[in-house]
């Protein structure tokens, strides 16, 4: 391979690039996942809102159904009192006389069931308009936030075509082979195709590498490959 020494630069060049294009890729993708989040977080603010409206209206049945008894204990007293006019005997009509006081006390009961619940309904009421309130202003937030993640996309995608366009002046300039060679090793190596020499041991896997290995990196006359991690090696000047 001719002047190898340009050829490792380009390759490290290259290296630097698709790294960022490749953090980038990544960053995009996790975009989507970190709106889901949101998405997911408000929408169970919501369902706190529901439950209480659900309380709400669970209330507002009962309130219905003491309303109801109330109404039919008042209409069995209208029948009592109707009754005690045709009653003939002392003893029925104290009888009858009881029953009317039982359902009025009974009456009296349920009209305090009805002013703890509407005092119930006051209470969920001022929560719910509470609630609504919160959720208002969680939503403006949840909006704003989902600007500023697609200004990012949108300032993300840009950097990425900008670098693309560089990588695609780049890799013209390197020799096919070698450039084949580092396309097999990103794919295998999670984007990490060519690593610097530290001391004596290779940055890919942090193995130590054999004095002799070092030297022939030195000597550039060929690629030098890590033999634990097979990434491509060189020495930083």
């Amino acid at each position: 391979m001719e002047n190898l020494e340009e050829q490792l630069k380009l390759l490290v060049e290259l290296q630097g690039l698709d790294t960022q294009i490749l953090k980038i890729r990544r960053d995009l993708e996790s975009i989507p996942q970190e709106l889901k989040k949101m998405d997911y977080a408000f929408e169970d603010k919501k369902s706190d809102l529901k439950k209480l409206e659900e309380a709400l209206i669970a209330l507002q049945m009962k309130r219905k159904e003491k309303e109801m008894d109330l109404e039919s204990k008042e209409g069995s007293i209208k029948k009592f009192q109707s009754q005690l006019n045709q009653i003939k005997t002392n003893k029925e009509y104290a009888a009858l006389n009881g029953e009317i006081g039982r359902t009025r006390a009974d009456n009296s009961l349920i009209e305090e069931d009805i002013l703890k619940i509407f005092d119930q309904m006051d209470v969920e009421n001022r929560k719910i308009a509470k609630e609504k309130e919160f959720l208002k202003t969680e939503e403006v937030k949840l909006s704003e936030q989902k600007k500023k993640f697609d200004e990012e996309v949108s300032r993300i995608k840009a950097a990425a075509e900008g670098l693309c366009a560089q990588r695609a002046v780049l890799v013209v300039k390197i020799d096919k082979a070698a450039l084949a060679k580092y396309d097999r090793i990103v794919k295998s190596k999670d984007g990490l195709a060519v690593v610097p020499v530290a001391g004596d041991s290779c940055q890919g896997c942090f193995r130590i590498l054999p004095s002799q290995m070092i030297h022939e990196i030195r000597t550039k006359k060929e690629l030098v490959c890590c033999g634990s991690c097979a990434r491509i090696l060189y020495l930083e000047e």
